[in-house]
This record gives structure tokens, sequence and C-alpha cells, in this order.
């Protein structure tokens, strides 16, 4: 049996980590308040978030101190690009944050790539404030196609048949044109929506996308005069967009998967 040196990996530095979903968007969660993981290493990031080769996730996110703050959180795509602004990946930051003793309150200011947000950690779920949607344009491509900006790029589509939709054929072209996460959806009965999303920096359609749920919420109360709340079911569960103290809120599940050690 050889010793310590003659093993490479046990060489390695470990990084311990967490995993935590949100509505079934999964998140690798560095707790780096002592600066030990360097966010600049694009290709270490996507190496973790690797579903073969990592621990697989659809992007890592650092969680770490601030001072005006209960925590800052920054979100890094799974292809290493970043930081961006990330809807489910704050809310699974709130539970992360609290289950590491960053703060004690349900009720917080927190700061994000895209600013300031609140966050309630009342009841079952994490809801936290998203940015009011800067923009809002018709796309020239598709009369009922609009581009949404809430704190990072949507382009929202109702579409027909959404369960059978090929969307790794028809995402991509909208994808890159505009930069941008593309998000369909679709009516199921009265009050009800579905919602299926191409994610930009994953590259692939992913269980959830907060940050696109208050799109097409946004996109049904502007064009459609539907009242909030709105309730939109992706893969991965249900979020629901409202209304408080003049903010638009998301609310949906979240919670730690497991966690552990990775050679790095």
């Amino acid at each position: 049996m050889g010793n310590r040196k003659d093993n490479p990996e046990i060489l390695k530095t470990q990084l311990k980590f967490w995993k935590v979903e949100a509505a079934g968007n999964d998140f690798v969660m560095i707790d780096n308040r002592n600066a030990i993981f360097n966010t600049k290493d694009s290709q270490l990031i996507k190496k973790i978030c690797h579903r073969r080769f990592g621990i697989g996730a659809d992007g890592l996110i650092e969680v770490r101190v601030h001072k005006d703050y209960a925590f800052e959180m920054r979100y890094f795509n799974s292809d290493g690009t970043g930081p961006v602004m990330c809807g489910n990946g704050a809310r699974a930051a709130v539970l992360f944050a609290r289950n590491r003793g960053y703060f004690q309150k349900n009720q917080i200011r927190f700061l994000a790539p895209d600013g300031e947000h609140w966050a309630d950690l009342e009841g079952l779920d994490i809801s936290l404030t998203i940015k009011k949607p800067q923009k809002f344009k018709v796309l020239t491509e598709h009369e009922s196609a609009f581009f949404i900006d809430t704190g990072t790029n949507h382009v929202v589509i109702p579409v027909k048949n959404i369960a059978t939709l090929p969307i790794a054929e028809v995402a991509p072209y909208y994808r890159k044109k505009y930069d941008t996460n593309v998000n369909y959806i679709e009516k199921n009965s009265e009050n009800a929506w579905q919602i299926r999303t191409w994610e930009r920096g994953v590259e692939d359609e992913t269980y959830a996308c907060g940050t696109g749920a208050t799109a097409a919420a946004f996109y049904l109360h502007e064009k459609k005069n539907i009242d909030y709340p709105i309730t939109l079911t992706a893969k991965g569960g249900e979020l629901t967009i409202f209304t408080k103290d003049e903010k638009l809120w998301l609310q949906g599940p979240a919670k730690v998967v497991f966690e552990g050690r990775l050679n790095i």
C-alpha cells in the first residue's frame, strides 16, 4: 500500500460544498466567507458543475459576508460564466446562508449580482424580491414573443402543446440571437400555467427558472390582464409571483440535498 506521497489524489485540496435545489434547479453552494475559493477560475467552476466529472449542477453559488447586508451571493452558470442573477439560486442562497449562521431573522436584505433584494423565510417556502422588469419589447420574428429583463435577460413565448415542444430545436435560435434565456408558457386550466425554460449558460432545459417565471408572470399581467398572484408549474415544481409593498416577489420551495468534499 502506498503512502500519502504516492497518492496524488490525497495531496489535492479538498473543498467543502453543499448541494441545494430550488424547484428542481440544483446548485453547488460554497461558503466563501474565508475567501477559500477562486470564483475567477471559470474552468474549475465548469468542472465542478459537470454532471459526469464533477458534482453536477445548473450552477455554482458563492456566499460571502457583506458589511451592509445579511450576506452577498454570486451565481455562476455551469459553463463558468458569471456572476449573474438567478432567482431560484438566490432563494437557495437564502436557505443556505441561514443554515450556515449568516443571519437569524426571517426577513432580511441581501446582495446579488443585480443589486439589493429582500427575502422572507416565514412558512414552508422562501420568497424574495425580483427587480421590476426594465425592458419589454416585441420580437420581430414572433408577434407574441416578448423580451423582458428581470435582472437577467428573458424571452417569453406562448405556445400550444408545451409538453411535446422540441425545446432543444427551437430555443437555441432565440438564445443565440438575443443572448437570452428562453421561456415557453401554456395555459392548462382557468388560472394555471405551465412553463419550460432553456437557460443561457447551462445551454439546456432546466427544471425551473425563477427569473424566467417572473418574466412570464409579468407578461401575463401586462398583456393578458391577469392579476397577481400568478403560479407557473415547471418540471421541478410550482413558482408563484405576487406583489407586496409595491415590489414583485418570487416564491417557491428549496431544500438542502447533501453536503460533501471535493478534491480540486
